[in-house]
């Protein structure tokens, strides 16, 4: 085994058999199609099935082709930047532990799918359970991040949209964003508040105020609105 499969600090020992019961399930996660039950009306119950993790993130980083509702002749949903930041991610890490591994993804024959990659990496774990357990406590660690930042891309948290007051930083009030379900841009408030992070966040310009800052804001804010009704007064 090279050094590029003893990436990250050493860990204390832990059971190796619980490491592999969570890497198997995070790449389960990642490379298994999902199971749903869904109930009729008539009380029947079908089951299907999605895609799974990985294929769904690959779709998010292409635009969509079809439109719906009032959308302007040749216009279409943006990829998701976030999708393909973890994609680019994901790739790179499995280039880098495959090539090390003895796997070139580049030679000749067809190329193999993000999911494939993730398959091919996963098969060694037996090995690593009885050999190299520090790279299979590293391994686990990466899969189940990107598990969770793969769900939190495609089923994010509500987002609580703070209407009416505009960006401190920039001074933005709304920004246009991409609707799924009415199939044009639509304009948003730019202030929302993730509640994934508990943090108030502008969506024109980046800016951030976590917990420790929002009594702050809400002073900037109030005070945006008593100048408004100042203004509204004269």
């Amino acid at each position: 085994m090279t050094s590029t499969l003893d990436t990250g600090a050493r860990e204390d020992r832990v059971n190796p058999v619980m490491l592999r019961l969570a890497f198997d399930a995070a790449v389960d996660q990642l490379t298994q199609p999902g199971l749903h039950v869904v109930a009729r009306d008539n009380g029947d119950l079908d089951r299907a099935t999605s895609p799974c993790l990985l294929d769904q993130l690959a779709v998010a980083t292409q635009p969509g082709h079809e439109r719906t509702g009032g959308a302007s002749p040749g216009s279409r949903p943006p990829a998701s930047l976030n999708a393909l930041t973890l994609v680019a991610e994901i790739s790179q890490a499995l280039r880098v532990a495959l090539a090390a591994l003895g796997y070139n993804l580049f030679g000749p024959g067809p190329r193999t799918t993000l999911t494939q990659q993730v398959q091919l990496w996963a098969s060694h774990a037996e090995q690593w359970q009885l050999e190299h357990v520090d790279y299979l406590a590293h391994a686990t660690r990466e899969a189940e991040r990107w598990v969770a930042a793969g769900r939190a891309i495609l089923d994010p948290a509500p987002t609580y949209r703070l209407r009416g007051h505009a960006c401190p930083t920039c001074g933005h009030s709304a920004v246009l964003m991409w609707s799924v379900t009415e199939g044009e841009w639509l304009r948003q408030p730019a202030l929302s508040i993730d509640t994934d992070r508990a943090e108030a966040v502008c969506a024109a310009c980046d800016s951030r105020w976590g917990l420790d800052f929002w009594a702050q804001l809400g002073q900037l804010l109030e005070q945006q609105q008593a100048e408004t009704l100042a203004l509204d007064c004269e």
